[in-house]
């Protein structure tokens, strides 16, 4: 039976098949940011062999809060330049190129262009968002010896992966110092495996190192760390938060009949803004 929006995760699933979640990585590390006294519990950071910069992975996740509207609307004048061939001659010098092809098709459209970024040979910023759909609408540009010059809007560039957040998971963050008992370094605490939802209230008024119990949206349940690993003092000093799953639920099931999501530690829960 499939549980009324806005309930909790089905009671059926024990804390203990939540936790058992296979491929889970050991620790991901948050640093501390401003000049927040290093806690007692802070030990020097040595990091073993196996853990070293050559055994790291290459990538890493954050997960921002949405942005303003006015955020979105800068982002929507932004586009990425690519010129093919790759031996093309011009490449050397793309910014006359890129003029040159963009003008021969749309002579009166202004933008400006910046260093390129996302591996592309130059950034467009345009006036405004539709000026940037005009471009869209007329590329490729050509020019002379079969040299194109291809735009790519923000956040669709090749090296830009989409996912989607659907899964909702209850951590417990294990010997919390209460220096960072504040919702915002909670946040900061969560931002490498997902978006922070809400944060069991009773965490604020618990005495020193017991868990914090939050919300978090994420990809899938294997983005949640074994441990989280903060660093003080520009990563001279840590302190080494074990990290349990509670529950794992879909998104769905949270919100209620205005697609509103609905927080399990009820009205007195502690949401960021």
């Amino acid at each position: 039976m499939k549980p009324a929006r806005g309930a909790p995760p089905p009671a059926s699933q024990s804390q203990a098949d939540a936790a058992d979640i296979p491929g889970r990585p050991d620790f991901v590390n948050s640093f501390v940011q401003g000049n927040l006294p290093v806690p007692a519990t802070a030990v020097r950071a040595v990091s073993p062999e196996r853990e070293r910069r050559t055994t790291r992975p290459e990538t890493v996740f954050v997960h921002l809060p949405a942005p303003a509207p006015e955020m979105k609307y800068f982002g929507r004048c932004f586009a990425y330049a690519y010129i093919t061939p790759a031996d093309a001659p011009c490449k050397a010098n793309p910014a006359p190129a890129i003029r040159a092809a963009i003008g021969a098709a749309l002579p009166a459209l202004r933008y400006e262009l910046q260093l390129g970024g996302h591996g592309a040979d130059r950034t467009l910023r345009f006036r405004t968002p539709e000026d940037r759909k005009a471009a869209m609408a007329r590329q490729p540009f050509a020019l002379d010896g079969g040299v194109t010059v291809k735009l790519v809007r923000e956040g669709e560039t090749s090296n830009v992966r989409r996912i989607t957040v659907e899964t909702l998971v209850h951590v417990e963050l294990r010997g919390y110092p209460r220096e960072l008992r504040s919702v915002e370094e909670i946040r900061s605490r969560c931002n490498g495996f997902g978006h922070l939802l809400e944060v069991d209230p009773a965490c604020f008024d618990a005495p020193d190192m017991a868990p914090v119990r939050a919300v978090v949206r994420t990809e899938h349940a294997r983005r949640i760390p074994r441990e989280v690993r903060i660093g003080w003092a520009a990563g001279l000093f840590r302190h080494v938060v074990p990290v349990r799953v509670l529950r794992v639920w879909d998104w769905s099931e949270s919100l209620d009949a205005n697609g509103k999501y609905v927080p399990i530690y009820g009205p007195d829960a502690v949401v960021p803004n």
